[in-house]
């Protein structure tokens, strides 16, 4: 999964653009639809005020004549054919002369005080009937013509079918909406758009759809949006496996320990006399999250191949003070815990005082600290390392051999360094079983430790014969299958509750 960052950043490239095309296609669909509304609301009025002028015609004729009785007739007949007119009014000398209603009442109030503008927007306040109406006018032959259109007609025109689209009509400077009384119109920005008609003079204003709108995403297009967010899924899981089928296993390791996928199991270490508990060897394992466990003799020849085993060790050393603190009311004075060092880790300059810190880390301070060096790779004995080692137990630390008799060379080392423990390998243990000569080995390297007054760990006790062997010879500590199993680190809390807390004594 190191690769994972960039497929995520690709696949969330895939998906915003996609989204940022489509959006932008919406958006312009939307903007056409209010725009293409917008000139049909224009049409509406057009034909509206088309009516407006020929019923003005028809007021000119009779205003070059008399207003009796059959030309008042005329006039209202004009006004009841035209679907959208409401009154017609001739004014001469600022009186009203003629009208369209009966006995010539009209509809404005003091309309002689009105601006003689051809087209005009009334507000109520200025209407017997307090409902707001569009005045058509003309001049002739001493005459003012006033045709005035119904609010409700003008509204009917200004209403489509439009979400989030609000229609008005713009006259200079005033402005009727789908409701209200007539406004000021607003100074026009960028969010307002207007449509003239050719021939009169009004406009119809609206609001433009903005640039982006999430609820009008979903709604037109929220399909494809699920589409695109499916397809960038897709694309994110096809470039992470591409990316990470030629990830080699050095970059796979190096993304584990990056990540604590390698944590420590213990296993522990028990008193053959008593049973008890007497510490914990710390050990390797690879919990990989989709192929499982990983053997360590997979990966620490690796890391020692490839250096990765002074990082990989350098991990288990946090986590390790990390939980010990944690469970540090459990564990008895004296408890050894013991962490095993390539040699390439060990003659690193940082080495020494990686162990220090490593050992301030410990919220207990009298645990017993044990380095355990591994013979995997050699290791040359020369006074960096001699100084080195024992430091570290002038320190406090104990020194243990580990997998004596396996390595490179284990006596030279038991002859040259301060060794306080050897790990006899469980190769060796293995052999015990009835025959006398199965043990003549291992009798030898134990005469070796006794005489070296080394102190003995028994590795790999799986069996009933080997622990008799071992006890018959005062073997002091004693690890392996017979007794626990490397276990990860909430089994450790069991076992060590289960077990009295006594303190370990170096026999």
């Amino acid at each position: 999964m190191r690769h994972a960052p960039i497929s995520i950043a690709a696949a969330t490239a895939i998906f915003v653009l996609g989204v940022f095309i489509i959006n932008i296609q919406v958006w312009y669909s939307a903007r056409a639809d209010s725009l293409a509304g917008a000139h049909y609301v224009v049409r509406n009025m057009h034909v509206i005020l088309t009516e407006a002028h020929h019923a003005t015609q028809v007021a000119m004729r009779l205003a070059e004549n008399e207003c009796d009785a059959e030309g008042q007739y005329r006039l209202g007949t004009e006004a009841a054919l035209q679907p959208h007119l409401r009154t017609i009014v001739i004014l001469k000398k600022d009186a009203v002369w003629c009208s369209s209603l009966p006995g010539n009442r009209v509809l404005l109030v003091n309309g002689s005080a009105l601006p003689e503008a051809p087209l005009l927007l009334v507000p109520s306040k200025s209407t017997v009937n307090g409902l707001p109406v569009l005045l058509y006018q003309t001049n002739h032959a001493g005459s003012r013509i006033m045709v005035s259109i119904s609010d409700s007609h003008i509204r009917d025109a200004l209403n489509m079918p439009l979400r989030g689209v609000a229609y008005s009509l713009l006259v200079g400077n005033r402005r009727l909406g789908q409701s209200g009384d007539v406004l000021t119109a607003a100074h026009s920005n960028n969010d307002v758009l207007t449509v003239k008609d050719v021939d009169y003079a009004f406009a119809i204003q609206f609001n433009a759809p903005p640039l982006f709108s999430l609820k009008r995403l979903f709604d037109q297009a929220g399909g494809v949006v699920l589409f695109l967010l499916l397809v960038s899924s897709l694309s994110a899981y096809l470039l992470q496996r591409y990316l990470s089928k030629d990830i080699s296993p050095e970059e796979s390791l190096r993304t584990a320990i990056y990540r604590n996928e390698i944590i420590p199991y213990y296993q522990p270490v028990v008193s053959g006399k008593e049973g008890t508990l007497r510490g914990l060897e710390v050990l390797a394992r690879w919990k990989h999250p989709q192929s499982g466990f990983i053997s360590p003799s997979s990966f620490i020849p690796l890391a020692e191949k490839t250096g990765l085993i002074v990082p990989l060790t350098q991990s288990l050393m946090r986590q390790v003070a990390t939980q010990m603190n944690a469970i540090s009311t459990l564990l008895p004075e004296g408890f050894h815990v013991g962490i095993n060092f390539s040699a390439s880790h060990i003659v690193a300059s940082t080495f020494f005082e990686e162990c220090l810190n490593y050992k301030r880390s410990f919220v207990q301070q009298d645990l017993n600290l044990v380095v355990e060096v591994t013979e995997r790779e050699p290791l040359h004995v020369d006074e960096h390392l001699v100084k080195t080692l024992n430091g570290l137990h002038n320190k406090g630390f104990a020194i243990a051999l580990d997998d004596f008799g396996t390595g490179y060379s284990g006596l030279s080392y038991l002859q040259d360094l301060h060794i306080d423990y050897i790990k006899i390998d469980q190769s060796f243990v293995a052999r015990v079983n009835e025959n006398e000569d199965s043990t003549l080995i291992l009798d030898s390297v134990l005469e070796l430790a006794k005489k070296l007054s080394i102190r003995i760990v028994a590795e790999g006790v799986e069996t009933q014969e080997q622990l008799d062997y071992l006890m018959r010879n005062n073997i002091t500590f004693l690890q392996g299958y017979f007794f626990y199993k490397p276990v990860p680190f909430k089994e450790l809390i069991k076992i060590l509750l289960s077990k009295p807390k006594v303190k370990v004594r170096v026999e």
